[in-house]
């Protein structure tokens, strides 16, 4: 058994597959425990799907995606990975054993899945192979999506192949995979259908006793709602399911997100209590707590956040979820739903003013301010301030008493009866001046960028992140310059023309490209590497590892007071190309 993996310690074997081993393991620098996979296989297209994996699932990071800590060759030339030790158990374990699920929990599951796959879709990756088997439910509630070794690039044409289908396997296959046709988000839109049903029902819609009848169902044959096997699914979560597994893709779900929206609306819709309460919410946008404080009959443990953002959901309409929206079921802790307690219950809570007494005294405030602003503008201007500003004679003050004939309006100043009498005659408004029209800013156009591998992107020399599927991008009318970095590879440059209004195309087409490991004996640690006569590297630590282009290289290895030595490697399209020197002391 190995003890050591670079510089990874061995704890214990976890598992074994028909391709290789799964170990537990430490790194001993950071003090943390690791998974760590080895590629026992020879065979050409088991090798490249290792190497997929690591380049793949390697890029992605993301809460519900388990996290690629290395990739490595051992001194035997064995393929190995190193990516994060998941706790818990894989999903189908659960299925398996049927275990009694709140349909809350599995519906935050199958929204985390979701959110996992958007962003994998989102970075042009469709993973191909999702079913139960490939999540893992840690012990804290979260899963994680595993294995991205048949992983396919939406840009990048792959001819990798599903070797070794299993029965199991076959029952998640879209049907445009097994037509053979090429496949795209909404392929792996499907096979999450097959388990969003299988987790509701634990039982799959797609049976048989051989591969070709499990096949033809899922070409032919519809299954039956899952409420018919499960009563506690809602009538808008069968919708949903029926929708993930359309046959024409096109009358799928179009994202990963769009279907993760519907299951929020689903979960929202949910009027049981204990249910509500028996799960985190799922982080995602901020929700607004408008809802009241649960009544003191019931007490979860709550974080603030979670308590808003489940009182936000009692609050509101059943009609979020669509129609049919179940009701409480009886026999649970409380047949009454949260949104109906009142609010007067809770023990945070003071009873509402039933007079709306602070409303009241507002108002008279209010009032008061507006009397003494009257009374001190009329003191102070005299009673002609009003009229005056609005071009009118003073009006007569009125009688002080009933039966009091009013007094005669007391005489202004001089210069007050001037502005008075000349206010008489209306005056003509002034014209405003007429600006001068702003001319419209020119119309902008945009690009789109392609590439056939990832790459960073700057455009006219400022950085634009990452692209590996389309990417469109706002750019003013003019001339641009695009830049494409890869690692292991020259940059692409592309000059292009942005027209007002019009998108514009700019793609980038690397070479095939593979890795170079280059190892040498420990001796000859830090040996300076060159590949075609140049410099590639040194070997520190006793291995170099580089992405370069697919091709045969000549490799030498030297180091000052041992002897060099030189051999040639070939370095296959999405693999590793190896190469181990023994230098001996001169």
């Amino acid at each position: 058994m190995l003890t050591k993996v670079g510089k990874y310690e061995i704890i214990e074997k976890i598992g074994v597959g028909g391709f290789g081993t799964v170990y537990k393991g430490r790194d001993p620098y950071i003090k943390r425990l690791v998974a760590i996979k080895t590629c026992q296989s020879d065979e050409d297209e088991i090798r490249k799907r290792f190497f997929r994996e690591a380049e793949f699932a390697g890029n992605l990071q993301q809460r519900n995606i388990t996290t690629i800590y290395d990739f490595g060759l051992t001194d035997e030339g064995l393929p190995y990975i190193v990516q994060e030790f998941l706790t818990g158990e894989d999903l189908d374990k659960k299925i398996k054993r049927k275990d009694p699920l709140p349909v809350a929990l599995r519906l935050r599951w199958l929204i985390e899945i979701c959110e996992g796959l958007q962003y994998a879709h989102a970075s042009g990756i469709v993973h191909r192979d999702i079913k139960p088997s490939n999540v893992r439910v840690l012990e804290d509630g979260r899963v994680k999506i595993m294995d991205f070794g048949i992983a396919k690039s939406m840009v990048s044409e792959s001819t990798l192949t599903q070797t070794g289908i299993t029965l199991g396997t076959a029952s998640y296959l879209a049907p445009e995979q097994i037509r053979g046709e090429p496949v795209d988000a909404r392929t792996d839109i499907f096979s999450l259908g097959v388990l969003a049903y299988e987790l509701f029902t634990y039982q799959k819609p797609f049976t048989g006793e051989h591969i070709s009848t499990v096949l033809y169902r899922i070409m032919n044959e519809s299954p039956p709602p899952a409420s018919e096997l499960n009563p506690d699914v809602p009538p808008a979560l069968d919708r949903l399911v029926a929708r993930s597994l359309e046959k024409d893709r096109q009358n799928r779900y179009a994202s990963c997100a769009e279907m993760r929206d519907d299951a929020r609306a689903v979960l929202d819709g949910l009027s049981d209590p204990v249910t509500l309460l028996t799960y985190s919410p799922v982080a995602g946008p901020a929700t607004e707590a408008t809802g009241p404080t649960p009544s003191s009959g019931i007490s979860p443990a709550l974080s603030p956040h979670d308590a808003a953002t489940t009182s936000a959901r009692r609050e509101q309409p059943a009609s979020a979820a669509g129609a049919g929206a179940p009701a409480p079921r009886s026999g649970a802790v409380a047949d009454v739903p949260l949104r109906q307690v009142p609010a007067t219950t809770g023990p945070h809570l003071s009873p509402p003013d039933e007079g709306g007494g602070a409303l009241k005294i507002f108002l008279a405030a209010i009032g008061v301010l507006v009397v003494v602003g009257g009374a001190i503008g009329y003191f102070v201007f005299g009673p002609g301030a009003a009229g005056r500003g609005a071009g009118r004679q003073p009006a007569a003050t009125p009688a002080v008493a009933s039966g009091t004939p009013a007094a005669a309006p007391t005489a202004a100043p001089a210069v007050e009866s001037t502005a008075s009498t000349a206010s008489t005659a209306p005056t003509a408004p002034t014209p405003a001046p007429t600006a001068a029209p702003t001319p419209a800013p020119p119309r902008p156009g945009a690009v789109v960028l392609v590439s056939n591998a990832y790459a960073k992107v700057s455009i006219d020399g400022q950085p634009r992140g990452g692209v590996l599927r389309p990417t469109r991008i706002t750019l003013p009318a003019g001339t641009h310059k695009a830049r494409f970095e890869i690692a292991g590879l020259p940059p692409l440059e592309k000059e292009f023309e942005v027209r007002a209004g019009e998108s514009t195309e700019v793609r980038a087409t690397f070479p095939p490209r593979g890795q170079l490991w280059v190892t040498v004996n420990a001796d000859a640690a830090g040996a300076e590497i060159r590949l075609d006569g140049k410099l590639l590297g040194h070997a520190k630590g006793t291995s170099l590892k580089q992405i370069v282009p697919a091709g045969t290289y000549t490799v030498e290895a030297f180091l000052p007071g041992f002897q060099s030595q030189q051999k040639t490697v070939v370095v296959p399209e999405e693999d590793v190309g190896a190469v181990k020197f023994e230098l001996q002391r001169k």
